[in-house]
């Protein structure tokens, strides 16, 4: 029953918050860590920093985490991440547009990306049994991007009125004010 748990839980040292408005527990943060797989973290010889769970589940996420967001801009280079973002799934040197569309279809797969104030992240839902053609598909699309002049201009077009949106949300100004 609830209170057994409850109980359990106290003992432990985790406090349960109950909700008597809905009669509905609503655990802690760390009793919903509890559950949670292990993460290993693993360097690379490059460097390159791994973070992995194992969940036996049959599907899985896979992503590259990069600290380049805005923050780190300078007036020079102003908005090159969030353009990069907007080039990365326009075809790489291997994969033209469709094909890569094609490649992540036929893994029952979902690949995206978004740039923040402090990172810009790339990753990809799929199979778990697709994991390994998964990492290799978000490598090229992050290594080898075929930037052609013709889809940059029409990108470049699209981020700016992206751009123009924003600066049109009060909200969105004031944050940015902020930091």
């Amino acid at each position: 029953s609830m209170w057994r748990i409850s109980r359990a839980l106290t003992k432990a040292g985790y406090p349960l918050r109950l909700s008597l408005r809905r009669g509905q527990a609503s655990v802690s943060y760390a009793q919903s860590l509890l559950g949670a797989p292990e993460t290993r973290l693993t360097t690379l010889d490059n460097g390159l920093r791994i973070a992995s769970e194992e969940t036996n589940q049959p599907t899985c996420t896979v992503g590259l985490w990069i600290g380049c967001g805005s923050r780190y801009e300078t007036e020079k280079n102003n908005g090159a991440g969030f353009f990069l973002e907007h080039m990365a799934f326009k075809g790489t040197k291997k994969h033209p547009q469709s094909a890569l569309e094609q490649a992540v279809e036929s893994m029952g797969g979902h690949l995206n990306a978004y740039t923040s104030r402090e990172h810009t992240a790339y990753y990809m839902k799929t199979l778990s049994k697709d994991l390994p053609k998964a990492v290799e598909l978000l490598a090229e699309v992050v290594q080898s991007l075929s930037l052609s002049e013709a889809e940059m201009e029409q990108q470049r077009t699209v981020a700016l009125r992206e751009l123009e949106e924003i600066e049109g949300s009060l909200q969105d100004v004031c944050l940015d004010l902020l930091h």
